[in-house]
């Protein structure tokens, strides 16, 4: 639970009241009487135990509210019933409605200050005020803390808020942000923080991000007690080691290795407060909170000029500082130099920069949602941001697919993506259906082109095609695989409805060949002989996969008869039935050396002849 309200409004003294504790743990706050930090306190109810974060409510130190009550599962606004409705209490209430609160109650404090009718008119009053908000459902409370009026009501109702807390799914992945450090003899390094996911045991590995420093859980406590395991949602005390107190500051997160990544440029959803003393143009420096991060950032609007009070838009935010967002996740943005809030966002993605009013995409990243035969330029696809702004987490896991050429599962994992049924798997690969498509159609259209190029090739070079997409090779031939009307044949790539046909001019040169091949039937030509003969080498190849020329080892080839013939021989005469040598075959054949190898080994390749050391057996006739 979170506190929020005006200065000396009573949230200190009810949450002492409520819990036994005074949050307040600066030597300041107590001499002032008033909560300049976060202050934290626990009790228990029927229905559970409550953490409290107890937020200051000066205007001068928004930045300490803001790094408490965004990690909140429901807040307790407090409104003092001799002042009534405030100016930091209307900040407050739309901060609580930009984070989209929508659990809590209205502690109506010094009850015993005033008389019946004016705690009427206060409370009047606060239900107009909240009305149009996500508090609209706060029950308000008139309490006294002093003399205890109503706290037992008050008690009631937070036990229903507790009971009707819709459940939140788990994703088992951690998310702890730091708001105090320090060390405590003997144990070392402490952070404290509200564990918002995941589970923390003693003995895990952790890293301290944006820094990636590593480190090890040595201990945890939650309300004092020493446990193994820390459950979401419960505030926790984290003894660390293998990291040393001056490296960690508020703002730092607590996750798992390679979990829970930090950007420095986001695409965002803003909506700025009707009430929000400036607009926001491009250019224009902001303060931005997520978690209990404060940091520096700069906007550019994206759909339009500006972005004027009371209106929303979409908006690239970068950084000073590299923070943690999930999807859906909202922040808070304050003009850097007044001491007011303008209005809110919501994460949508990692932002790729951009320039422009045609909003061009720049960088190399681009390159990651590129194939290597598309072209680098493109524009920030708007309609699609929309898309995303507006999914939910199953759906978004579909729309950002198409962010990049391929995913692995383990990067789905990384970026918390949720895996859709349309999606396409291969094998630890992931793929857009669209992305798929665009590949698919270069396989395609590729292939087609090389033919008409190439009408005597069987077809592309498999690693040629797969060198223009720049793929890693076993994704490649499972996209190959499911590319409709595209096969692969020894080491081509070529239409399932391509035929070599050769013409009537090129039907007489085979012919020549083949009669030239003949003359020597057991010294094969090689390639260099026959080019320098005037023979075309798309046609040779080409009578090679078609069955009318066969090529042998080392670059010669032969003919179907001449080959039969050899065979033939090797399965009927005698010399041939026991193990024989090359000496043999080359002395049978009245050839070299060279020739009768460039069969041999051919028929070696296919088990027609089994090689032993220096001599050979017969294998299996074809």
């Amino acid at each position: 639970m979170g506190t929020a309200g005006h200065i000396d409004h009573g949230k200190t003294t009810l949450i002492q009241t409520l819990t036994g504790i005074n949050p307040d743990r600066l030597q300041e706050e107590k001499s002032r009487g008033m909560t300049v930090d976060l202050g934290f306190a626990w009790f228990s109810l029927a229905k559970g135990n409550i953490g409290v974060v107890d937020v200051p409510g000066h205007h001068k130190l928004i930045k300490n509210m803001l790094a408490g009550v965004g990690q909140v599962d429901f807040v307790l606004l407090i409104i003092a019933a001799d002042d009534g409705w405030m100016p930091q209490t209307q900040e407050h209430v739309d901060i609580l409605e930009l984070y989209g609160v929508k659990h809590g109650a209205v502690a109506l404090t010094k009850a015993d200050l005033v008389d019946e009718e004016w705690l009427e008119l206060v409370k009047h009053d606060i239900e107009e005020h909240i009305a149009e908000t996500t508090l609209a459902s706060f029950p308000v409370i008139p309490v006294s803390a002093t003399t205890g009026y109503n706290i037992d009501t008050l008690k009631e109702s937070l036990n229903n808020i507790i009971s009707n807390l819709p459940p939140r799914e788990e994703s088992g992945n951690p998310l702890l942000w730091i708001d105090r450090v320090f060390t405590i003899k003997g144990s070392g390094t402490v952070v404290t923080g509200t564990l918002l996911d995941g589970a923390l045991e003693v003995g895990m590995d952790i890293t301290i991000n944006p820094l990636r420093a590593k480190a090890k859980i040595r201990g945890l406590q939650t309300q004092t007690h020493t446990i193994e395991k820390g459950q979401p949602h419960s505030r926790l005390a984290v003894n660390l080691t293998g990291i040393e107190k001056e490296q960690i500051r508020r703002g730092m997160y607590l996750a798992l290795p390679n979990r829970r990544p930090c950007f420095s440029l986001i695409n965002s959803h803003v909506r700025l407060l009707p009430q929000a003393p400036q607009g926001l143009k491009t250019g224009q420096q902001v303060k931005l909170y997520i978690g209990t991060l404060e940091t520096l950032a700069t906007v550019k609007i994206l759909d339009s000029e500006k972005i004027d009070p009371g209106q929303n838009g979409f908006v690239q935010i970068e950084l000073e500082q590299p923070a943690h967002f999930s999807f859906q996740d909202n922040f808070i943005i304050r003009h850097s130099e007044l001491q007011a809030t303008l209005g809110g966002g919501r994460f949508i993605e990692e932002g790729i920069a951009v320039r422009g009013k045609n909003l061009r995409l720049i960088g190399p990243h681009r390159l990651n949602s590129l194939f290597a035969f598309e072209k680098p330029e493109a524009f920030l696809d708007l309609a699609l941001l929309r898309k995303k702004n507006e999914a939910n987490p199953k759906t978004l896991g579909l729309l950002k697919a198409a962010d990049r050429n391929f995913w692995t599962k383990e990067q789905f994992i990384e970026h918390g993506l949720t895996l859709h049924p349309e999606l396409v798997q291969f094998g630890n690969y992931i793929m857009a259906p669209e992305r798929l498509n665009t590949l698919q159609q270069f396989i395609t259209q590729r292939v087609e082109e090389f033919h008409q190029k190439n009408p005597l090739a069987q077809g592309i070079n498999k690693e040629t095609l797969r060198a223009e997409i720049k793929i890693p090779s076993r994704l490649f031939d499972q996209v190959l695989g499911s590319t409709p009307q595209t096969e692969e044949f020894q080491g081509a790539i070529r239409s399932s409805k391509h035929r070599i046909n050769l013409s009537s001019e090129e039907e007489r040169q085979l012919a020549r060949l083949i009669k030239q091949i003949e003359l020597t039937p057991y010294e094969p030509l090689n390639l260099t002989a026959m080019l320098e003969g005037g023979f075309n080498k798309e046609l040779i190849f080409a009578a090679t996969y078609l069955n009318r020329l066969i090529a042998l080892a080392n670059e010669h080839w032969t003919s179907p008869k001449i080959l039969n013939s050899v065979i033939d021989t090797l399965f009927s005469e005698d010399i041939f039935q026991t193990e024989f040598d090359l000496a043999t075959f080359r002395d049978r054949f009245n050839t070299s050396r060279k020739f009768a190898l460039s069969f041999l080994e051919y028929f070696d390749a296919r088990e027609i002849t089994i090689r032993k050391g220096d001599v050979r057996a017969l294998g299996k006739r074809p």
